[in-house]
């Protein structure tokens, strides 16, 4: 095919022979590379200017959603970018549409026309950081949530994705202006064609389309790009489960090149790398954790391209640390890891659980995380250890709370304000805490403090009486039943806007495949037996709230803000009614008693979640 880069190419010709003549026919040491030369891909690794880069990385999804054309701040992007580079992060993954609603002009009938003249400005900026501040990006074009019937533009997108005319529109009218806007930018190393279309394709609340709309749509957009530009393209699949061929559970690759090249039949067709996401919910299924494995043990057999993971948790794989994560990707051939998130978006993590890890990888290996020099000097960071705990404080009033609102046993957690007495006799080889008011076991005082089991007090009667106070939403307390610490933030940065959607990749236990727990779905609410009003009331909250793992509790509530949301809960009642693993907008919950809601939640996994927003 002769297209835009053979044109370049003949165009070059002379110059490079020229060159190449006047430098006595040497070309550039490797040994000169310098880092911001861009990324391509050779031998299964990922190289800038001729020496191997690994993708120290994280995702950045957005600061508001819908950024680019919508409620842009160049301001925060700029200093963000630059606190990532002054702590080891040399690239991050950023959503430029997140839901399809802002910045895009698509019909009805999902043709697509170009974009805004905001949307391309606030882009130009955007890039114009990424390449002063030295951060690579990953750029997410479209997410499942597109077709989400949650945003009110989801029937254009799945109109566009349906029809090729329509799909061959964004492509020519989005897609290449895309990439002939920025492809000269370096920083711009890859393209995700989507973020977890793997819900686009199970979830009903999603479209459950057929694969062939979106393979027809990653073969043309993937031809499109590698005709116009340099730049790597990938696919961010939610789960190895329909990106290999891994025995526990797997069905197939669906972005293989041979699977795409029979939808368009051109050599440009082809993804580049491969980029799934992983989260601890995959943990009995499909390829287990993959950081402690080679990507051949974890899809099943030699994927053949590179192979990175695109978003993990930022608190780390289940019992490791994320220090732990990234270190042993990197010794078992992965070519990089992106936690979720930089800017904590969500309860995944934060800025303070990320910089820990990409710190000790860029100390152990800072030629492969900025080849050719520029290493940034190290932030100091606050990282937890596993000991030994502080001298403990005895605490006035005694050593047993009271009265107790519930016997507990690890694993278990608890996140929000409020005041707790706990009772247990087994809290498994840690506890940990941070953001509380105060914390005390059997009168001892562990406030936001990391204590291994060695350094309980003794048991009283056979418990421990953990008193728990909390002034605010982000409080945490864990008993983990085994493995050393998650990363602990001193405070909380980032909170989430209220009304910024949250991902929390979520399955139903009882399914091999999740279904995302967190889409609005308006049950009939089914009165329970008993009476309206739960108790005794353990405590009082308000908006925001939120409660993660096993246990039984009642609250009381005059403001639980616009709506409430559950998943993964053995029961959830409200004034009676029966909300068990349901969003309910604020407006259709049933009339206070006596001024209050009585909330009653019943959990029986450390997973199990309920929040008031």
């Amino acid at each position: 095919m002769f297209n835009k880069r053979s044109l370049r190419f003949l165009a070059i010709v002379p110059v490079l022979i020229l060159t190449l003549l006047l430098l006595g026919l040497s070309p550039k040491p490797a040994a000169q590379a310098e880092f911001g030369d861009r990324i391509t891909v050779s031998g299964g690794q990922f190289m800038a200017g001729g020496q191997r880069i690994w993708i120290n990385g994280a995702n950045t999804p957005w600061n508001n959603w819908n950024d680019f054309g919508g409620s842009y701040n160049a301001s925060w992007w700029d200093s963000h970018f630059q606190q990532l580079h002054d702590n080891g992060v040399n690239a991050t993954r950023v959503w430029i549409t997140c839901s399809g609603e802002v910045g895009i002009n698509i019909s009805e009938a999902g043709y697509v026309s170009g974009a805004t003249d905001k949307h391309w400005q606030d882009l130009d900026s955007f890039f114009q950081i990424a390449q002063d501040r030295q951060i690579y990006i990953m750029a997410t074009l479209i997410s499942f949530d597109h077709f989400k019937d949650t945003y009110s533009t989801y029937t254009r997108w799945r109109n566009m994705i349906q029809s090729n005319n329509n799909i061959d529109s964004y492509v020519t009218n989005y897609v290449i202006p895309f990439v002939n806007r920025y492809e000269s930018n370096p920083y711009l190393w890859s393209i995700d064609l989507i973020n977890e279309p793997d819900w686009v394709y199970e979830n009903a609340e999603v479209g459950q389309l057929p694969w062939d709309y979106l393979q027809e749509y990653w073969a043309r957009s993937a031809r499109a790009i590698h005709e116009n530009s340099p730049v790597l393209v990938t696919v961010g699949m939610g789960m190895p489960k329909y990106n290999s061929s891994c025995p526990n559970g797997c069905e197939g690759n669906v972005i293989a090149d041979s699977v795409l090249r029979a939808k368009v039949n051109d050599p440009d067709v082809y993804i580049d790398f491969y980029s799934s996401h992983y989260y601890p919910w995959q943990d009995p299924y499909f390829g287990g954790i993959p950081f402690y494995k080679s990507p051949a043990e974890y899809y099943g057999a030699d994927p053949g391209k590179p192979c990175m993971i695109g978003e993990t948790p930022g608190t780390g794989s289940t019992d490791h640390t994320l220090t732990e994560d990234y270190e042993n990707a990197y010794l078992n051939g992965w070519q990089g890891v992106m936690p979720w998130t930089s800017n904590g978006v969500d309860s995944n993590g934060g800025f303070d659980q990320l910089v820990p890890a990409t710190n000790a990888f860029l100390s152990k290996h800072p030629e492969l995380v900025f080849p050719g020099g520029d290493y940034p000097t190290l932030t100091p960071t606050r990282t937890p250890t596993t000991g030994p705990s502080p001298t403990p404080t005895q605490t006035p009033g005694g050593a047993v709370c009271s009265p107790v609102n519930a016997t507990i046993s690890a694993p278990f957690s608890h996140n929000g304000t409020g005041t707790f007495c706990w009772q247990s006799n087994n809290l498994g080889a840690y506890v940990n805490s941070w953001n509380l008011a105060k914390l005390t076991i059997n009168g001892v005082d562990f406030t936001n403090t990391y204590v291994s089991s060695s350094s309980y007090p003794a048991q009283i009667n056979g418990y421990w009486y953990v008193s728990y106070i909390s002034n605010v939403a982000w409080g945490h307390f864990e008993a983990a039943g085994t493995g050393g610490p998650t990363s602990t933030p001193v405070v909380a940065t980032n909170t989430p806007v209220v009304s910024t959607p949250t991902r929390t990749n979520t399955p139903v236990v009882v399914t091999a495949t999740p279904t995302l727990t967190n889409t609005p779905v308006m049950l009939t609410a089914t009165p329970t037996s008993g009476g309206g009003a739960c108790s005794p009331v353990d405590a009082t909250i308000t908006a925001p709230f939120t409660q993660n793992g096993a246990g039984t509790f009642c609250w009381q509530s005059n403001n639980l803000g616009a709506y409430v949301n559950s998943w993964n809960l053995a029961s959830l009642t409200i004034n009676g009614v029966d909300y068990t693993n349901t969003y309910v907008p604020v407006g259709s919950l049933p009339a206070k008693i006596g001024g209050y809601w009585y909330i009653a939640y019943t959990g029986n996994y450390p997973w199990s979640h309920f929040e008031a927003k």
